[in-house]
């Protein structure tokens, strides 16, 4: 992703976080954010403005009476970025269980079906089929992006089970132990 892009998923979580951004030059920790833009306040302040403005554009933002809020179209999009930049934190001890996501998304949406596999293969998820992928670490988070993002709640399922026969493929694959 390029700057201009890293400005607006910057904004896009502002806005979020904030709920309604009201006066931008109040918002706390601005300040500090428009020097990683340029260290030249009066270039880093367009630049937030022409990127702000473009959202506005895009229907992604609303500016109504000096207040900034987020449109559902920005909402997906944050959402989508979120699930591009989705990584798991750091595992504790595991708990034992294994968590499984099933997924049968149809062919119209080959491109989403796409979009979601390759994130399961990049999280280090084991794929046990076709559809079906294993991992052990909790991802219920994940899934809800997953679903939110790409309105896949019909087509994504995700299930936590103690038991899984030939077992003994994941504990190597994933260097664990019972």
């Amino acid at each position: 992703m390029g700057k201009k892009g890293e400005i607006a998923w910057n904004i896009l979580i502002l806005v979020a976080a904030v709920g309604a951004v009201v006066v931008l030059a109040a918002a706390p920790g601005l300040a500090v954010a428009l020097k990683a833009l340029d260290p030249n306040p009066r270039k880093a302040k367009l630049k937030f403005n022409r990127t702000l403005d473009a959202l506005v554009r895009d229907g992604k933002v609303i500016h109504n009476s000096g207040r900034y809020t987020l449109t559902s179209k920005g909402t997906l999009e944050l959402d989508r970025r979120r699930f591009e930049h989705y990584q798991f934190p750091t595992p504790k001890k595991w708990d034992g269980k294994w968590r499984v996501i099933c997924f049968d998304i149809p062919e119209k949406n080959k491109r989403v079906r796409r979009v979601v596999h390759q994130k399961l293969v990049e999280l280090e998820f084991y794929r046990l089929q076709d559809s079906v992928f294993v991992t052990p670490q909790p991802c219920g988070e994940f899934l809800k992006l997953a679903q939110q993002a790409f309105f896949l709640k019909k087509y994504l399922r995700g299930m936590v089970v103690t038991q899984l026969d030939d077992e003994q493929v994941l504990l190597s694959h994933f260097h664990l132990k019972r």
